[in-house]
C-alpha cells in the first residue's frame, strides 16, 4: 500500500511547504501576534510551528529574490519590523508560492 501512496503523490522541488505555511505568514503579515495564531489553530503556548513555518517561505521569498540569507537576518527574526518589506515580496511572488504549495489536505489520511 506504501508504494501506491508514493505514486499518487507529487513529486516536489520543496519538501514539506504547503499552503497552510504561506497562510500563516500571511496572518503575521496582517498584525496577529504568535500567540494569537497559535490559538487560532490549536498549538499549545510554546509551540515553535509558527516561527518555523513563517520562515520556511520567509526563505523561499528570498531565494525568488536571489538574496543571502545571512544578509537579511535581521529580517527573518523580526519579520513585523518588516512586515512592509516582506509585503511587497510576497504579494509579487504570490503565485510562485502558490504553484509549489501542496494543499494540507492532500496528505490526510494517506499515512
Amino acid at each position: 500500500m506504501k508504494n501506491a501512496i508514493a505514486i499518487t503523490r507529487p513529486t516536489l522541488k520543496t519538501k514539506g511547504f504547503s499552503t497552510h505555511h504561506i497562510d500563516i505568514f500571511n496572518w503575521i503579515l496582517r498584525g496577529k501576534t504568535n500567540r494569537e495564531i497559535n490559538s487560532m489553530l490549536g498549538y499549545t503556548k510554546r509551540s515553535h510551528a509558527v516561527v518555523d513555518h513563517s520562515r520556511k517561505v520567509m526563505y523561499k521569498l528570498l531565494a525568488f529574490e536571489e538574496l543571502c540569507r545571512k544578509d537579511h537576518s535581521d529580517r527573518i527574526i523580526y519579520p513585523r519590523n518588516y512586515q512592509f518589506w516582506w509585503k511587497k515580496l510576497f504579494d509579487k511572488h504570490m503565485s510562485t508560492l502558490l504553484s509549489v504549495a501542496i494543499a494540507p489536505g492532500f496528505y490526510e489520511g494517506n499515512e
